[in-house]
């Protein structure tokens, strides 16, 4: 188990509420936020984000400086009671910026800030305290748990961790182990078993009920539904969002996957090759996407009824425009044209709507119908 895969625990709180677990939180937590808040803002920081990046540029070691940087993100909130997607195919940058975000990958510009202290200041107590209130939900729940260690064992040292030193397991324990598998759908049984003793979707409740026992702030969670059956992809979707509003979480999804998106997350980032290429309401995203990467997405997703549709051709200009140079979509781009695709673009909103799109060409394509062919 890696440090950053390892919850450190929190104080427990006697705090009454409808949901038992719910008392397992800090004492004085933090509210949900109302409904309309943002989650991405394009200017400063706002007053009630917990985790915000800001003119984020990311180069690994040893790449070509000329290259485009792994990560370039100008701006984004994360708030309690809210939920915001990051959305990309393999190699767009996801996993980069959600591991910048929790300080395992450190920005060559730019800054994370955690209740507005740069996180590459924090030490000691502040450390182990943006520990405690971020906390991730990996991919690969079977890396996340200890095989050793049965389910209750690694919910309980989670418990522990923080602020209990020298605790040991006991009935309290049991007790709290119990109710937190109790608020991710489990029996208390499996707190005996071990993680090859149960089924992928348990044990992603399980990791998920491992994060919940130091009562964090934010869940950053990286494909959680990756490797699941249809059925168990829906459940696990609803307790995310379950546990979202009853605790007052918010929460950063990583997926490939938008019609995973708009099940949980109203915000979305569409990335390609490691900036932003559309950012808005998933539901426009979905209904009304107006970068062309964004539409290929769409056209992705399966839908009962549905056709198979193949992804759209390059036109016949996208071979002439330098990726290094110009809009990086546009080899792939149907709708790439030398004149406006050959220079760099800019995020730019989009008027009366709220959402911002990298595309020259967005005020003559309009709206793209990701079911009609080019």
């Amino acid at each position: 188990m890696t440090t950053s895969d390892r919850p450190l625990g929190e104080a427990e709180s006697g705090a009454p509420g409808a949901v038992e677990a719910r008392a397992l939180g800090a004492e004085g937590g933090p509210p949900p936020t109302q409904a309309g808040a943002s989650s991405i803002q394009a200017g400063a920081r706002g007053p009630g984000a917990v985790l915000a990046a800001t003119d984020l540029v990311v180069r690994y070691p040893g790449t070509d400086p000329a290259a485009h940087p792994a990560l370039q993100l100008a701006s984004v909130e994360l708030v309690p009671g809210r939920s915001v997607a990051v959305v990309g195919e393999s190699g767009s940058g996801k996993t980069t910026a959600l591991r910048t975000l929790l300080g395992l990958v450190r920005p060559t510009a730019g800054a994370v800030t955690f209740d507005g202290t740069p996180i590459d200041r924090l030490r000691g107590d502040a450390l182990r305290t943006f520990r405690r209130a971020v906390q991730p939900i990996p991919q690969d729940v079977d890396g996340a748990l200890d095989p050793r260690q049965t389910i209750g064992s690694a919910i309980g040292e989670g418990w522990r961790a923080g602020g209990r030193a020298g605790a040991q397991p006991g009935e309290r324990e049991r007790a709290i182990v119990e109710r937190l598998l109790d608020e991710v759908g489990l029996p208390s049984s499996v707190a005996e078993r071990h993680p090859h003793q149960v089924s992928g979707g348990q044990r992603q409740r399980a990791v998920i009920a491992r994060a919940l026992a130091v009562a964090p702030r934010l869940l950053l969670l990286d494909e959680p539904t990756s490797g699941l059956d249809a059925t168990v992809q829906v459940r696990i979707l609803e307790l995310i969002e379950r546990v979202r509003a009853e605790r007052g979480l918010g929460i950063l999804l990583i997926s490939h996957n938008l019609g995973v998106v708009a099940r949980l997350c109203p915000d979305a980032l569409v990335l390609y090759r490691g900036e932003v290429v559309e950012q808005g309401p998933t539901a426009e995203l979905l209904a009304a996407p107006r970068h062309p990467y964004t539409a290929a997405l769409r056209r992705s997703v399966p839908e009962i009824g549905v056709p198979f549709r193949a992804p759209l051709p390059a036109g016949p200009e996208a071979i002439l425009v330098d990726p290094r140079a110009g809009c990086r979509f546009a080899p792939r781009c149907p709708h790439a044209r030398v004149a406006t695709c050959a220079r760099p673009q800019p995020l730019i909103p989009v008027p009366a709507e709220d959402r911002a799109v990298r595309c020259a060409r967005t005020p003559e394509l309009g709206v793209l119908d990701p079911l009609v062919e080019a």
